[in-house]
């Protein structure tokens, strides 16, 4: 049987015609605020149905604990309730009354929403107190516990594995069609030939292909310049008008010798030195 659970926090006192009736009714003293977490620690868990928590409204900062409403909650049972009295004290009602706008009601509603409480009502008392109520989440549906029954008794059935089928390997490929379909021969086509004439110049070529350097030390210069000596057109062994050797003067417009300088006969391939000896 679940009862009903009364905190009564600080120095708050119920008046005569509002005490709990009834033996369901557990009252219990929390006078600090240190005291309101352990308050409940003699009873069983979710042993209520309720949780009332009273106190005056000139101790909601200083003997309210947010955080200890947290510790409250396992001795709910699902969808059980809490509820937040602040009363008024009869002594200072008028001041305090005219003080409850400035009051920061936050911390009872951060209260539960630090225990994972659902808040369900705010009401406001004609004295100016406020009662803050709020609901703990329904238990999750239980599971299904039927008895799972194992049929040991059936016919077992047997399953015949062919390791002669092929029928998985058609997306692989067939080493043997690979040779029948590369060629009458049956043999797979010979890789490309390679000019290693042309890998071996291509590689002795510290130039990179490019036209030697000016100040060639490797013999490139030498090379190039025998080639173009043998590629270039021989000029005539023997004048047609017989002025070739004289100069420029007496040379045809379209003579071979042109800018050359004069020379006897059978002289025309003859290099002259002329470096400067000063």
């Amino acid at each position: 049987m679940t009862s009903t659970a009364a905190i009564h926090i600080g120095s708050y006192a119920p008046a005569a015609d509002t005490a709990p009736v009834g033996s369901s009714v557990t009252v219990i003293q929390a006078p600090t605020k240190e005291s309101l977490p352990n308050c409940l620690s003699s009873m069983k868990s979710e042993a209520l149905s309720s949780i009332s928590i009273h106190l005056q409204y000139d101790e909601l900062l200083t003997h309210y604990d947010s955080l200890a409403l947290a510790s409250l909650v396992p001795y709910l049972i699902p969808n059980g309730s809490i509820s937040v009295h602040v009363v008024m004290s009869a002594a200072n009602g008028a001041a305090s009354n005219n003080n409850t706008s400035s009051m920061d009601w936050g911390i009872i509603m951060t209260s539960f929403v630090l225990a994972g409480l659902k808040t369900q009502s705010e009401q406001r008392q004609k004295d100016g107190g406020r009662v803050f109520t709020a609901q703990k989440a329904a238990a999750p549906p239980a599971a299904s516990s039927a008895p799972m029954r194992l049929n040991l008794g059936a016919k077992k059935s047997k399953v015949t594995l062919n390791l002669n089928d092929d029928d998985d390997d058609d997306d692989q490929i067939d080493e043997d069609d690979l040779l029948l379909n590369s060629g009458n021969s049956g043999m797979l086509a010979p890789p490309p030939t390679i000019d290693m004439e042309a890998r071996a110049k291509a590689a002795a070529d510290d130039c990179g292909g490019r036209k030697a350097c000016d100040d060639c030390t490797c013999g490139r210069a030498e090379r190039e310049a025998d080639e173009e000596k043998k590629t270039a057109d021989p000029l005539p062994k023997s004048s047609a008008c017989g002025n070739c050797a004289k100069g420029d003067a007496f040379r045809c417009a379209g003579c071979p010798y042109l800018g050359k300088p004069a020379f006897k006969e059978g002289e025309e391939h003859l290099v002259l030195k002329l470096d400067d000896d000063v």
